[in-house]
């Protein structure tokens, strides 16, 4: 059977005791079944400089664990592996016209990456977020697979294959922020969101 790709279900693998193949996502990693979608927040007064990304209206980069839970109006529910910490809402969230599960992660307590999965869609929801995305962002690109799969090797390495990383799509924000859409299989795909400033030593230099 295909495993399930999605960045969740990284995280029930890196964050969970003894790991084990995820099924259910939320359900595995919580032990919770998933209700309905949960509304978006309302936008709250932001604490990040002025001009800066914006994600769901007010949660911008390196900001805390605790920043970000009192600015959604959300539960999130977080989990930590050493330097490495995610929250996540007990539902999906609405994205857009669809429903998708919501992954914040920090790395020392600063948010660094923000992950969309949405895995019951299809290919006129994959085209329908690229054309929302082209509305706010500007026209995509086509980003390397491998440069989507160095983002996540820093959280669980070598999980990815490039070759598994299909239909890309990229946006560059002026202000280091990365947004990368890619199908994981038919009716699955995410949308990655990346500090890009807080990655410069993604790369392993070493003796170069």
């Amino acid at each position: 059977m295909r495993k399930t790709l999605g960045l969740l279900m990284v995280f029930c693998l890196v964050l969970s005791a003894g790991g084990g193949q995820a099924s259910g996502l939320l359900e595995s990693l919580w032990g919770t079944p998933l209700p309905a979608a949960t509304e978006s927040p309302t936008p709250a007064p932001s604490a990040s400089p002025a001009g800066a990304f914006r994600f769901r209206g007010s949660i911008g980069w390196d900001m805390s664990r605790d920043l970000v839970k009192a600015l959604e109006s959300i539960p999130l529910m977080g989990r930590d592996n050493g330097s490495w910490s995610i929250l996540v809402p007990l539902s999906p969230v609405e994205v857009s016209k669809f429903t998708a599960d919501l992954v914040y992660m920090f790395y020392n307590d600063q948010l660094k990456m923000i992950n969309y999965s949405f895995t019951q869609g299809s290919e006129s929801g994959f085209q329908y977020l690229t054309g929302a995305l082209d509305s706010l962002y500007g026209s995509h690109g086509e980003p390397a697979a491998e440069e989507i799969v160095l983002f996540i090797d820093q959280i669980y390495p070598g999980h990815y294959q490039a070759s598994q990383l299909t239909r890309r799509c990229g946006w560059t924000l002026g202000e280091g922020t990365l947004i990368f859409l890619y199908s994981l299989s038919e009716t699955s795909y995410e949308i990655l969101y990346v500090n890009a400033a807080g990655y410069t030593s993604a790369y392993n230099t070493t003796g170069l």
